[in-house]
């Protein structure tokens, strides 16, 4: 019976720990200083990167010039995490051009 109670323990502390979504990074509110055109430059590269590639979805970092794309996947055998991380190019606030349009 002991052996039983404890399964049924174990079962229900794995399922109660699924691992809870992190927040995507707020990069747009701290974009409110940048030229429209570079703003927008920047908007389409992160669709384009995370939410427009099933493989990395969500946009999970953003340093600098290069932001990170990521999906987590957390079977109960199997953790999958695929990420990319993308450079901005021109145009964006890194680059020659440095968001000047």
């Amino acid at each position: 019976m002991q052996l039983a109670l404890f399964m049924v323990m174990v079962t229900f502390k794995l399922l109660s720990c699924e691992e809870q979504s992190a927040s995507s990074p707020d990069i747009f509110g701290e974009m409110k200083d940048l030229p429209p055109g570079c703003k927008d430059n920047l908007k389409k590269q992160i669709k384009d990167n995370c939410e427009g590639n099933p493989y990395q979805p969500e946009l999970v970092e953003f340093r600098g010039c290069q932001f990170t794309c990521e999906y987590k996947n957390d079977y109960i055998f199997t953790k999958l995490t695929s990420r990319r991380i993308t450079n901005l190019k021109d145009g964006t606030p890194c680059g020659h051009s440095k968001g000047m349009t």
